[in-house]
């Protein structure tokens, strides 16, 4: 149980370090953000309860193919916003596009 506490806070306090940066400095933020920290604190959680590098290794490619999937989140969204578009049409129709990415790099892509 404490495990998984520790899981929560660690994670917990990465979103709200980012979001709270973002809020004096977006630069930073985006550093912090774009940095691959749930990924390895994934990679550190696994590896710590299981030491299956080979796990590892899988779910470091699968994340590499499904983070260019959300290229378009990044390309749309600044897009739809500085042309006046609303925040949340903004957030759905660029959320649509990096889900579609997905779906199109889990079936021809991965095969899973």
């Amino acid at each position: 149980m404490f495990q998984y506490v520790l899981k929560f806070i660690i994670s917990a306090l990465v979103i709200v370090l980012a979001s709270e940066i973002a809020k004096r400095s977006t630069v930073l933020s985006a550093i912090i953000i774009a940095l691959p920290l749930v990924s390895l604190l994934t990679f550190i959680w696994i590896y710590n309860e299981s030491k299956d590098v080979v796990r590892i290794a899988k779910l470091s490619e699968e994340i590499l193919y499904f983070g260019l999937a959300t290229v378009p989140l990044f390309l749309i969204l600044p897009y739809m916003l500085r042309n006046g578009y609303s925040f949340l049409i903004a957030m759905i129709f660029s959320c649509a596009a990096s889900a579609l990415s997905m779906l199109v790099v889990k079936y021809f892509f991965l095969k899973i």
